[in-house]
């Protein structure tokens, strides 16, 4: 299986990947292991920012920098998250609910 963070056993055999859309079981908790810093190019605080985002909370997340945001801008971190989050329609969802708010 394959792992960013090289915590399986499979990082380390040389060995190719099926890389499938195949979740393999539920959601789990937002797990701050250091994974988004390491693969966000931009100059954000990318694991406070998701986790205001998972909860909702619009003004910390505006604060963090969401509304200079895209849904592909976090691809990697949907691509690297432990817990299997989706976070592009997440962000989305919380862009339309700013525009709404005003």
């Amino acid at each position: 299986r394959f792992s960013s963070l090289g915590v399986y056993l499979g990082h380390w055999l040389s060995k190719k990947f099926n890389m499938t859309t195949s979740t393999n079981g539920s959601t789990r908790a937002m797990v701050p292991v250091g994974a988004y810093e390491a693969i966000m190019p931009l100059d954000i605080l990318p694991t406070q920012l998701l986790r205001y985002l998972l909860v909702g909370d619009t003004d910390t997340a505006q604060a963090l920098g969401c509304l200079e945001l895209d849904e592909e801008d976090l691809a990697l971190c949907t691509f690297v998250c432990p817990g299997k989050y989706e976070y592009g329609p997440i962000l989305r969802d919380v862009l339309n609910r700013i525009e709404k708010e005003g």
